[in-house]
């Protein structure tokens, strides 16, 4: 019987035991679900309490989720249907969505992807990675992380607890995205992606709470500043449709066909000859005596009759005697007004 029960407790050892001349890396903490470790080839399914050798590979089926820990008071968290490969110091997220936490203040510590790495000492955070796009997104819960282009590392900046920013091969030539503050609902939209995980520090959701309150009030201050003037806005909005309705009046009515019309002032009493059917015609002016008239009539009404050509034929010869006083009278009239 005791033969019996080493000889177990020897196979049970050898199940969770590193492989000969393996460095140990960690071990499994806890598992909901399946998922599979590989080593140097060799694929293993997880079991809680099995050991981790650096350079193993960690796969999560759909629906699991898997914590594990290194020698250094790191904690990691893998999500469902995600991987990572894990060596001495860095934990490579190839897939999937990862939330690490640490207590070790002292050491840095490295979370990398196919193209970024965050550097980080303490705290805890979660990061995502997205092998179809080849994008990296990163959210600090708490204290502060640098984020940077794995392949172009100058291209790196700091985020601060409760911000996010990515890294897309798309965007800004791989460079990170300037931090934007996270509201409490995308908060818990990504900790709802890990079953029964939660912050190291309690007060952490209060630093998304206050975001999301930062973020209400930005939406509601522009409306407050123009409800306190409704008269001029209102004025303002009445002015510029006037302006606008006017600019549009000018681009799209059609100009007014004009005619030249002469500038010498005709004597009142005087008589319009018009001669001739062509498309200009030969005027000509008949000085008369005003009549009287009780009121007058509107610019393109005549208060003479206007003698047809048949009742002066001698005008249309510029030989006859009429036709030399008439000039003589354009003549008078430009004398006078040189006067």
């Amino acid at each position: 019987m005791n033969k019996i029960l080493l000889f177990a407790a020897a196979i049970s050892f050898n199940l969770f035991a590193s492989e000969p001349g393996a460095v140990q890396f960690g071990r499994i903490v806890e598992l909901k679900g399946s998922g599979f470790i590989s080593y140097k080839g060799k694929t293993r399914e997880i079991k809680k309490g099995d050991v981790i050798d650096a350079g193993s590979e960690i796969v999560i089926e759909h629906h699991g989720q898997v914590t594990f820990t290194d020698n250094a008071d790191h904690r990691f968290h893998l999500g469902n249907s995600s991987s990572a490969r894990v060596s001495s110091n860095i934990v490579e997220l190839r897939s999937g969505d990862l939330w690490f936490q640490s207590l070790n203040k002292n050491d840095e510590y490295k979370i990398q992807t196919a193209n970024a790495i965050v550097n980080y000492q303490g705290g805890e955070a979660i990061v995502s990675y997205d092998s179809v796009k080849g994008k990296t997104q990163l959210m600090v819960i708490n204290s502060m992380m640098k984020l940077g282009n794995l392949h172009s590392p100058e291209l790196n900046l700091s985020i601060a607890e409760g911000h996010f920013s990515f890294i897309d091969n798309a965007y800004d030539e791989g460079a990170p995205r300037d931090p934007t503050p996270v509201g409490e609902k995308t908060y818990g939209a990504l900790v709802a992606l890990f079953n029964g995980i939660a912050p190291m520090d309690k007060n952490s959701a209060a630093i998304f709470k206050d975001h999301e309150k930062k973020e209400e009030h930005a939406k509601v201050e522009p409306v407050r500043a123009i409800a306190s003037v409704p008269e001029h806005a209102d004025k303002n909005a009445k002015m510029l449709e006037e302006y606008k309705n006017s600019v549009l009046n000018k681009t799209h009515a059609k100009k007014p066909v004009t005619k030249k019309v002469s500038k010498t002032k005709i004597p009142s009493g005087s008589l319009v000859h018009v001669y001739g059917k062509t498309s200009t015609p030969t005027v000509a002016l008949t000085l008369e005596a005003p009549r009287e008239t009780k009121s007058r009539a509107p610019a393109s009404v005549l208060d003479q009759d206007v003698p047809s050509e048949a009742a002066s034929p001698a005008a249309n010869n510029p030989y006859s005697k009429e036709y030399k006083n008439q000039h003589e009278s354009d003549k008078l009239i430009d004398d006078l007004k040189k006067l």
